[in-house]
């Protein structure tokens, strides 16, 4: 009878911010999938797109779906932060999917619910035949709301994420809208049922002056102290870490020995 697979022993894949990756023990667990929350602005995107690119450069490949914005609007957004992805897209290491068709001809979003059945299908055809190794869906709630009641939407997270993790063999970083006030928060009942984390972005002012910073609300298999952090956004890093006092946090890299010392045999 085989041993069970410790935690230690699962590979690790980074989340593309060295500070984090830090924090989440190597970053996360390969084959979970994860939610970044947050109110609009607070870098939900970023984290999305330094992840992907974070594979894209070791030479993984990569699926990105985007529910709300356009696949142009993605390829602007990573341009304004110096990231090239069109150049990923035109070498088919990365493919950006519009989820918009599934809600066409729909009075309104939620109304009867989309096929999460079809939906996850589809995108395991698109996966496996990329041989994809990380996937980003932006946002997942329009795919899970329903008009019905609040325990409709549990089941269908539920649901969704039990089909992606029986479906697909990627790991996966999902996002969803939570309104800084904390009212009709449409991500309630999403976090309990995903299966590895959740980190949770926000902006404060200080100072007269607006912050954003990530909280680790959850992270399964990892253990991590409760935290805020501070982070800013710059061109060609993305989200950076910052410590108390407002510097990049800075990670040192295991450095090889580029030259070795050559002996002759002993007689």
């Amino acid at each position: 009878m085989s041993k069970p697979t410790s935690l230690s022993a699962i590979k690790r894949v980074s989340t593309g911010v060295a500070g984090l990756d830090s924090i989440l023990e190597g970053g996360f667990l390969s084959g979970r999938s994860y939610l970044v929350t947050g109110d609009a602005g607070t870098g939900k995107t970023t984290a999305c797109i330094q992840f992907l690119m974070a594979g894209l450069k070791q030479g993984e490949r990569a699926v990105y779906v985007t529910v709300d914005e356009r696949p142009g609007e993605i390829l602007q957004a990573a341009g304004s932060l110096d990231w090239d992805l069109q150049t990923y897209v035109q070498e088919k290491t990365l493919v950006i999917l519009d989820a918009s068709p599934y809600f066409s001809g729909r009075t309104a979003i939620g109304e009867k619910g989309i096929d999460l059945s079809k939906f996850v299908t589809d995108l395991a055809g698109y996966t496996n035949k990329l041989e994809a190794t990380r996937l980003v869906i932006d946002p997942i709630t329009p795919l899970i709301l329903s008009a019905e009641a609040t325990f409709q939407v549990q089941e269908n997270a539920r649901a969704f994420i039990h089909l992606l993790q029986t479906n697909l063999t990627t790991t996966n970083l999902l996002t969803s809208h939570r309104p800084a006030n904390g009212n009709h928060d449409s991500t309630q009942g999403i976090e309990e049922f995903l299966a590895a984390g959740v980190i949770v972005f926000s902006v404060s002012q200080s100072n007269k002056s607006l912050i954003r910073t990530l909280e680790v609300k959850k992270m399964r298999g990892t253990a991590v102290d409760p935290c805020e952090i501070s982070f800013s956004i710059a061109k060609g890093k993305g989200m950076v870490l910052l410590s108390s006092e407002k510097k990049p946090i800075v990670v040192e890299e295991p450095t090889s020995q580029g030259l070795e010392f050559f002996e002759l045999p002993k007689d």
